[in-house]
């Protein structure tokens, strides 16, 4: 008689693997967006190593098995609302990359800057996690997720960049990976600044939602200005890596 085979056991899961597991697919769609809430509150009012998972099933009235159930680990919890984060900030920014072609440059620029705004003022926590990260050296996997949004951010604005050179709206001699730091650069100091009288320094970003808007507008204008076609000695292209 034939000995039955035993069932296969699931491989164990990675702390480096960003999907969760298929127990956690299984909820609700309420019960898992409350889940990624609680984490990430969690992780963006005390950093990596100070959160706690007893307090995030506590405040869940959950099993802690069930966390590391869905997640494999507190490093795995961490890593899927950092790339999911990712995926979420990409999406209404693709969707202006992707509009009307004929959209010049400069509306496209402040319809970005706008929809940034909007986003990191909407995901509070989302955006303090990333702040978080950008200061304190102890997170996991810290160069290689930072490097990623970098990467994503700085091939982003070449593109939008690329797409104003090929409209004749951005200077046909202008780098577009040197313009896209600039971008990347003003960007993420503006947003900083929404939250910070202190890095605002009196500009306005801190203030009501509509000087906020007036001055992320102008701060898109000061960049499309430098950005334009006209008569001025060209700033040379350079050998940089995009």
């Amino acid at each position: 008689m034939d000995t039955p085979s035993p069932t296969p056991r699931p491989a164990p899961r990675s702390d480096l693997d960003s999907a969760p597991g298929s127990t956690f697919n299984n909820l609700d769609p309420q019960k898992q967006r409350r889940v990624l809430d609680e984490s990430l509150r969690e992780f963006a009012e005390n950093g990596y190593h100070q959160a706690s998972i007893n307090r995030i099933v506590g405040r869940l009235d959950i099993a802690k098995g069930s966390l590391f159930q869905y997640f494999g680990s507190k490093e795995g919890l961490f890593r899927h609302l950092f790339r999911r984060a990712v995926d979420e900030i990409k999406a209404p920014l693709r969707a202006i990359r992707d509009a009307d072609s004929a959209e010049a440059f400069p509306q496209r620029l402040k319809r970005v800057f706008t929809a940034s705004a909007a986003f990191a003022q909407a995901h509070p926590f989302l955006w303090g996690i990333y702040r978080r990260m950008l200061t304190q050296e102890d997170f996991p996997l810290r160069a290689t997720l930072l490097s990623e949004v970098r990467a994503e951010a700085l091939t982003f604005f070449r593109e939008l960049v690329e797409l104003g050179q090929k409209q004749g709206s951005v200077r046909a001699d202008l780098n577009p990976a040197i313009a896209a730091f600039v971008i990347e650069a003003t960007l993420d100091r503006a947003l900083t600044a929404q939250g910070s009288p202190l890095l605002d320094a009196g500009l306005g970003l801190s203030s009501d939602p509509n000087t906020r808007q007036a001055r992320l507008d102008a701060l898109a204008e000061a960049l499309c200005q430098g950005f334009s076609v006209r008569s001025v000695p060209s700033i040379a292209k350079g050998d940089v890596n995009a």
